[in-house]
């Protein structure tokens, strides 16, 4: 089984694309969304995956989330790796996933990574659509070497672009909260067309439909930008750089 958090497709492609070349299924981890203790087994000849972005240099509130409450039941001798996808850097993602499943006694084989768009794009600028083609094309050579390294069983740690876990940690302390921030949202009155996809797709349950807009009902979200670069109408924005650098959802 291979886990996975995606939010603008990155990671679920990683994810399918490594289960698809080992045999093994990809699961959204928003599967078990309302589950309060998911029950996770794998078997001794198994593999157990954990696949997730990286945010802030550490890893996505729901998947800190998911980690923490789900109750893994993994067998002596399967084979666990964890893995990240990231614009800039990788931070200590693939680490903190592995200590989180220490804790629980299942010890990680393996790390791995994939450099992709980022997709913040209060930051990041995505509008060059050749541009990112061309790092997504160099991603499909990193996914094929992490299947081949999972389904050869190799272990050790195969993250490029990490960063100290002290420099990560006082990142994500600093930048989560103000990238989950949701009063920096703001929608086009005039563009948006009341779907109702921004609300149904949020992972955190952070939006709501009134008189036929989108609202932020929590002060804090999981920062994925899914409802940005979901919107048909591209009506939602945060900050005053999104609009200009566009739209992204892995093709």
């Amino acid at each position: 089984m291979i886990l996975y958090f995606s939010a603008e497709g990155n990671s679920r492609h990683v994810a399918e694309r490594i289960a698809e070349r080992v045999g093994d299924t990809a699961v959204s981890i928003e599967k078990y969304k309302g589950e309060a203790a998911p029950r996770i087994v794998i078997d001794e000849d198994e593999c157990l995956g954990f696949i997730t972005p990286t945010y802030f240099w550490g890893l996505p509130a729901p998947a800190l989330g998911f980690l923490e409450r789900a109750a893994f039941y993994v067998a002596d001798g399967a084979y666990v790796f964890t893995a990240t996808t990231f614009g800039t850097t990788a931070g200590q993602t693939t680490r903190l996933a592995a200590d989180l499943l220490q804790k629980q006694g299942v010890q990680t084989t393996a790390q791995f990574s994939v450099q992709m768009p980022d997709t913040w794009t209060p930051i990041f600028d995505l509008s060059d659509k050749q541009k990112v083609a061309k790092i997504n094309a160099a991603a499909e050579i990193q996914i094929d070497e992490c299947a081949d390294m999972v389904r050869n069983r190799v272990a050790g740690n195969h993250v490029r672009c990490e960063i100290p876990m002290i420099a990560s940690k006082v990142y994500y302390r600093l930048g989560a909260p103000a990238g989950q921030d949701t009063s920096k949202f703001t929608v086009d009155v005039d563009t948006c067309v009341g779907c109702g996809l921004c609300a149904r797709q949020c992972p955190a349950d952070a939006i709501q439909m009134h008189g036929g807009l989108p609202t932020w009902t929590k002060a804090q979200c999981a920062a994925c930008l899914r409802c940005l670069h979901s919107c048909p109408a591209f009506a939602i924005q945060r900050g005053s750089k999104t609009r200009a650098h566009g739209q992204y959802l892995h093709p």
